[in-house]
C-alpha cells in the first residue's frame, strides 16, 4: 500500500507544471520607466527647487502561454529611448522562452542566447505539497506572502501581494497582471516606484502555433551544443553531404549564424559560429577547441579584424610562426574567410536552413 502510495505520488509530481487557471492565450504588456524632471516655484520671492518622477513607456512586451503555463514565450519590443523619446517605430530586443526547467534567453542584438534555470518551476516541485495545498504559485515561490486585497486591471479582479518591500504582485488566475518594483531607504521605507509591468490586452482565445515554443535561435543553438569532438570528427569523415569545403583560393563567404566546423594546423578539432559582422566589419565569433572530447578553450564573443590572420589554437598570441596561422578574415564587399595553414575548414550546411537538421545519411550502393 505505500509503494503504491509512492508511486502514485510520484505520478502526480511528474505531471507537468501548470500554475495558470486557463490553457492559453495571449497578454500584452507595457513596461514603464520613469525619468527625473526638476521642478522650480518662486514664492513671495523664494525660489524652492525639487524633483519630480514622469512615466513613460519604455518597451512592450507580447506574452503567450499554452497547457495552462506549462511552456510560455514572450518577444519584448523597444518603443522609446532612455528618457521616452519615442522611436520612429518598435525594435525586438529579446525573446525568452520557458520550458521544462529551462528559462532561454535571446538578446537579438548581440545574437547571443543564455540558459537559466526556470526558479518558479523548480521551487513549486521541490515544494510539491505547499504547493497542491495553496494553489498558488505566488505563495510557493514566496512562501510567507499571502492575499491581501484585489484591484481590478484590464476588466478584471486582480489578487494584490506585497512581495517584500521592493516589490508587489497583481494575478488574475495566476497570470500576473501587474508586477511592480520601488525604490526604498535603508531601513525598507518606500520612496516611489522605479519601474513596473502592467497587462493592456488580454486575449484567451488566441491560437497558439506550436513553433512558437521553438524558435529558431533555440534550435541552432541546441545544435551548437551537441557538436561534441567525437560528433565533429564523424561529420568530417562520413557526411560530406552536410560540408561545404572552404576554398584556399577563393575562401568561402560567411553569413551571420554560420556554424563552421575545423581542424587547425596542430590538429586541433574545433566548431565556431558567427555572431555578426559589425558595422567596422570585425568578424564576431564564439567557439570551443576540443582535445580527447575535452574542452581546452572556448570564447562567446571573439573579435577578428579585418584583414587579420589567425591561430585559433592561440589567438591571443602575437608573433605565431606563419605555418600555425589558420585562417584570414577579409571583408571588401562581402566577408571572407581564407584557409591558410589548417587541415580543413567546412561550413555545415543545415546551420543555413530554417530546419536545421542534419538529415540521415543513404550512400548510393554502386
Amino acid at each position: 500500500m505505500y509503494l503504491m502510495f509512492v508511486m502514485t505520488l510520484a505520478s502526480i509530481q511528474a505531471q507537468d507544471f501548470k500554475p495558470y487557471k486557463l490553457e492559453s492565450g495571449k497578454l500584452v504588456y507595457e513596461n514603464i520607466r520613469y525619468k527625473t524632471r526638476a521642478v522650480f516655484k518662486l514664492e513671495n520671492g523664494v525660489e524652492t527647487s525639487s524633483s519630480e518622477r514622469i512615466p513613460y513607456v519604455a518597451e512592450q512586451v507580447n506574452y503567450y502561454w499554452d497547457q495552462f503555463g506549462d511552456v510560455a514565450f514572450e518577444e519584448v519590443y523597444q518603443v522609446s529611448k532612455f528618457g521616452g523619446e519615442l522611436l520612429p517605430k518598435k525594435v525586438k530586443i529579446s525573446e525568452q522562452l520557458w520550458i521544462d526547467e529551462h528559462r532561454y534567453y535571446f538578446k537579438i542584438q548581440e545574437n547571443k542566447v543564455s540558459d537559466d534555470p526556470y526558479y518558479l518551476r523548480i521551487k513549486c516541485k521541490e515544494n510539491f505539497q505547499y504547493y497542491q495545498i495553496k494553489d498558488s504559485w505566488v505563495e510557493t515561490l514566496h512562501m510567507g506572502t499571502e492575499r491581501t486585497g484585489t484591484i481590478k486591471i484590464i476588466e478584471r479582479q486582480a489578487d494584490y501581494y506585497k512581495i517584500n518591500k521592493f516589490q508587489d504582485l497583481y494575478t488574475w488566475k495566476g497570470l500576473v497582471l501587474k508586477n511592480e518594483n520601488f525604490v526604498t531607504t535603508p531601513k525598507g521605507k518606500r520612496l516611489y516606484p522605479d519601474r513596473s509591468r502592467t497587462a493592456t490586452e488580454i486575449d484567451t482565445s488566441f491560437v497558439i502555433k506550436s513553433e512558437l515554443f521553438n524558435p529558431i535561435w533555440l534550435k541552432r543553438e541546441k545544435l551548437y551544443k551537441t557538436l561534441n569532438e567525437d560528433k565533429i570528427v564523424e561529420l568530417i569523415d562520413t557526411r560530406p553531404d552536410v560540408m561545404e569545403q572552404a576554398d584556399n583560393i577563393y575562401g568561402i563567404e560567411l553569413q551571420k549564424n554560420d556554424i563552421l566546423l575545423f581542424v587547425t594546423s596542430k590538429l586541433t578539432i574545433g566548431k565556431m559560429q558567427v555572431i555578426a559582422i559589425d558595422s567596422n566589419n570585425q568578424l564576431i565569433i564564439k567557439y570551443s577547441l576540443y582535445r580527447d572530447n575535452d574542452v581546452i578553450d572556448w570564447r562567446d564573443s571573439f573579435k577578428i579584424k579585418n584583414n587579420s590572420i589567425v591561430n585559433i589554437d592561440t589567438p591571443h598570441v602575437e608573433n605565431i610562426e606563419h605555418k600555425e596561422l589558420d585562417f584570414k578574415w577579409s571583408f571588401i564587399k562581402k566577408g571572407i574567410l581564407f584557409p591558410q595553414n589548417n587541415i580543413s575548414v567546412l561550413l555545415l550546411k543545415p546551420s543555413r536552413t530554417k530546419t536545421l537538421k542534419i538529415k540521415e545519411y543513404f550512400r548510393k550502393i554502386k
